[in-house]
This record gives C-alpha cells, sequence and structure tokens, in this order.
C-alpha cells in the first residue's frame, strides 16, 4: 500500500485565517437556501443563518436565551423559539439542497451509507420518545431514534438524508402523536429498512451519483431490504449477523410429493440438494486469508485479513435466485470477525474490503455534527421543530466541510474542530458592557420570578378546586344522611 506522508499540507498563516469568508449567510446565499425561506412576503433567512451560526460558535447544549444573548442581531428568544417550532419552512426543501450541495462539494462516484443514530431523552413528551434500544448507551431506554443516509467520497461524507422513526407502541398512541403535530400520513409505525429505503429513493430522484449503498447488519439481514436494492439495480455492500444461514452451493428447488394418500398436496417449494450453512462456520473452515491494508489511521497502517466466497442467500424462507460474494473480515489484533454480502461479483477482493470499511466515516459524521454541531441536544417536543432542528445542523455541518475544502485547496490541511476554531475566533460573541450585563440579569430574574409567581398561583388554583370540590361532595352527604 502506497501512502503519501505529504498530505499534512503546507503551515497556515495569519493572513489565511484573516481572509477566508466565516459568514454561513454568504454561503447559504451563494447555494440557494435564501429562496425556500421565504414564507409569504417575508423572509426567515436571517433567523436561519443566526440559528446556524449560534450551534456552532455556541457550547454545546445552549439554548434560544443563549443564542439571543450572545449574537448580534439575533432576535429575541421568543423569536428564535417560533422559528424553529412554528415557522412553516419545510425540513424537506433545506434536506434537497443538501443533497445538491454535497454532491457539488464532494463530487460524484460516492456510496450512500445508511445508519442510525439517536438521543437519550429522560421524559416522554417529545415526539417519537418511546423506551427502545439506543447504541450510543447500549441498553433500552427513552430515546429519539432517526434514520441517517450519508453520502461519502473517498475521507469526507456528509449526511444528505434523514428520516424519524416511530415505534409501534407509540404510533399507536394518538393523543401523544397529535399533541406532537405529527402530520396524520405519516403516522405510522414503518421499520428502519422502510424507512432507509425512502431515503434512497430520494437519492435515486435528486441524482445523487452515488455507486453502491452501505449498510449495517440490522439492513443487511432484511432480505426485503437487500431485494429492493436490487429491484431498483442498485449495488449494495451491506453486513450480516454471524449467525445468517447461506448455501454454498446452488440450490434446486422443487414441489415435494404427496406422502400417502391422505392430505394436502404440498405447495411449498423446497430445496433438495443442499442445505443452509452459518457463515461463522464458514469462516472457522476457511484456511485461504488476505491481508489488506484499508487506511491509514493516527496509529499506522490499519491491515485486516479477509477471505470470500460465492453464495446464494436465502429470501422469503427459499434461495435468492442470484447469489452473491460473502465477504469475511477479521482482525486479529482486535479479535473481532465481520461479514459482509455483495450483489456486485465483479468487485474484487481488495476494493470491497476497503468499500466496507468507510462505514466508519457515518459513525464519525454522528460524531462531528453532535459534537461540533449540537444535534443531540436539542429539547424541543414537536414534530415541526425536530426536523427543523436536523436540518440546521446538518446545513451547519455542510457549511463546515465547505470551509475545510476552502483550506485544502490551498494545502491547508484542517480538521473539522481546527475549522470551527476559526469561526469562533472570525464571529465573537457579544461582549457585554457594566450596564447591559446588569440589564440582562435584572430582566432574566424578572422573567424566572413571574414564572415562578405563575406556577404557584397555578398550583393554588388546582389545590383549592380539589378541596372545594371534596367539601362540597362532605356537604351533600350529611344532606342526603
Amino acid at each position: 500500500m502506497y501512502v503519501d506522508f505529504s498530505t499534512r499540507g503546507n503551515p497556515i498563516s495569519a493572513r489565511d485565517i484573516q481572509h477566508c469568508d466565516v459568514d454561513i449567510g454568504n454561503f447559504l446565499k451563494k447555494n440557494g437556501y435564501a429562496k425556500e425561506l421565504v414564507n409569504g412576503n417575508r423572509s426567515v433567512f436571517h433567523h436561519f443563518s443566526s440559528y446556524s451560526e449560534g450551534i456552532i460558535t455556541l457550547p454545546r447544549g445552549s439554548n434560544m436565551s443563549k443564542m439571543s444573548e450572545n449574537l448580534l442581531e439575533c432576535g429575541s428568544p421568543r423569536v428564535l423559539s417560533h422559528f424553529i417550532s412554528k415557522s412553516p419552512w419545510l425540513a424537506e426543501n433545506i434536506m434537497r439542497l443538501n443533497r445538491i450541495n454535497t454532491v457539488k462539494l464532494l463530487g460524484p462516484g460516492g456510496s450512500l451509507i445508511i445508519d442510525e443514530s439517536g438521543q437519550q431523552k429522560y421524559g416522554t413528551h417529545a415526539v417519537a420518545t418511546s423506551k427502545q434500544y439506543l447504541g450510543t448507551v447500549g441498553r433500552t431506554c427513552n430515546a429519539q431514534v432517526e434514520v441517517f443516509g450519508s453520502y461519502c467520497v473517498g475521507k469526507t461524507s456528509a449526511i444528505i438524508d434523514f428520516q424519524v422513526f416511530f415505534t409501534e407502541r407509540w404510533a399507536n398512541n394518538t393523543k401523544k402523536s397529535l399533541n406532537c403535530g405529527v402530520p396524520l400520513e405519516l403516522l405510522e409505525h414503518r421499520t428502519k429498512p422502510d424507512l432507509a429505503l425512502d431515503i434512497v429513493d430520494r437519492a435515486i430522484s435528486d441524482e445523487i451519483p452515488f455507486t453502491y449503498v452501505q449498510a449495517d447488519a440490522l439492513y443487511g439481514n432484511d432480505s426485503k431490504f437487500l431485494g429492493a436494492l436490487e429491484e431498483r439495480g442498485l449495488t449494495f455492500i451491506c453486513d450480516i449477523a454471524s449467525d445468517t444461514q447461506v448455501y454454498i452451493t446452488e440450490p434446486e428447488l422443487e414441489l415435494p410429493k404427496r406422502k400417502g394418500n391422505v392430505g394436502r398436496f404440498p405447495s411449498k417449494l423446497k430445496v433438495k440438494n443442499t442445505s443452509p450453512t452459518k457463515v461463522k462456520w464458514l469462516s472457522e473452515i476457511q484456511k485461504n486469508w488476505k491481508t489488506v491494508d484499508i487506511r491509514l489511521t493516527d496509529r499506522g497502517i490499519k491491515s485486516v485479513e479477509c477471505a470470500e466466497l460465492i453464495v446464494w442467500r436465502r429470501h422469503n424462507d427459499l434461495p435468492a435466485e442470484k447469489p452473491v460474494k460473502l465477504i469475511m473480515i477479521r482482525d486479529p489484533e482486535e479479535d473481532f470477525l465481520r461479514f459482509s454480502v455483495s450483489n456486485n461479483l465483479e468487485f474484487d477482493l481488495d476494493y470491497l474490503v476497503k468499500a466496507q470499511a468507510k462505514r466508519y466515516w457515518i459513525e464519525r459524521n454522528f460524531e462531528d455534527v453532535k459534537g461540533l454541531c449540537d444535534l443531540d441536544s436539542f429539547r424541543g417536543r414537536s414534530w415541526t421543530s425536530l426536523n427543523h432542528h436536523i436540518a440546521l445542523c446538518v446545513t451547519a455541518h455542510l457549511f463546515l466541510l465547505h470551509l475545510k475544502e476552502y483550506f485544502r485547496k490551498k494545502s491547508k490541511i484542517l480538521s473539522l474542530n481546527q475549522t470551527v476554531a476559526i469561526v469562533r475566533l472570525r464571529k465573537p460573541l457579544r461582549v457585554f458592557t457594566e450596564q447591559e450585563l446588569a440589564d440582562l440579569i435584572n430582566r432574566t430574574n424578572f422573567i424566572r420570578a413571574k414564572m415562578r409567581d405563575r406556577r404557584i398561583m397555578k398550583f393554588i388554583q388546582k389545590r383549592y378546586e380539589k378541596e372545594n370540590i371534596w367539601s362540597t361532595n362532605i356537604l351533600e352527604f350529611r344532606t342526603k344522611g
């Protein structure tokens, strides 16, 4: 494997930082976002750019009040809250622009990676929040989960689409869903592979030039998902579980004869010449392993051992018509064993193993969008606010990639964290005078005291009503007695 150790680029200078355009508003105008943010005769473009700037420059978990306090000309917290939760701009149109601009930035020939991610919730009132397994926590908890699609070219990837996942229990709770404002046509439980197919279909309709689809074992073990990809004429490289059963010889189907003269005639086809085998057993008997270098890391060149085999997967309890290539990957250093299948038999083993390793970049996507763009710190409850927030975070991440690519063209190699540091330096937060800070503290304390008094009065009113009803019932009981 040839490694170019000169890819760290040239040193960056103060002049480079001074002359780069870190205004996210200019980026949004040049790429057509302003047209999608017009409501009648009024534009919400200013709030869109301010919110996107705030989730980059402010610390994680900052709310509307913090944005209003620290960003210049941002508007009041109430205005920002209305922009997120009630403004009628469509997150779908913003994500469509993100798909188009991602292809412009990264170029053609990438891969479409499907994966899900979520955030833990400590309440149950937010949209799509219910008990389900959350991989980032490693257990079952109250969580919001979305299925994401990421477009990856080389070592760079960006999220281009998402779908919110409803558990069956939450979808059947009509009261909760209507309180959250979920449209009735979208209120149904659908599996994550079904949501992933919607992402794939939108990528096809928007002519995203991806070469193949990648996914983990949740989708690779769904025969309907793989069959739907084949029907669309797409190539897939998907992981499968170690207990997945395949046929190692071409299966032949037959309709069994009826045994005896009693009973119904058999109507279900069966395989007559072979039996399914678990892929884990195939790896145990495999002797010809090949070493492949998959990528350069900070610790050196990452290498794995791999092998391939032509097999027939199962589809609806019967063997599929076309064979697939089974890829077995093991890492002696980390002691793991991974299996993947691809319906393209022309890809060689080295290409397939390196392509499978690209799933690493969508995990980096999640880390960057959550850590740098505050994806998982949103506290809104409604359907509209959740979709708006995700679209804004994805747009902010795309802006950071655009800025990183700007420096790369000048042979300055930066990480996204360093790009954020440049944005925060060039777009400093508001500096308060003594009088402005005093007014802010007094206004905040006044609002808090007013809200506290309102909650106390509401509590007293409820308690008085209960005591009044109780005393009235006692008097009626004594009168009847």
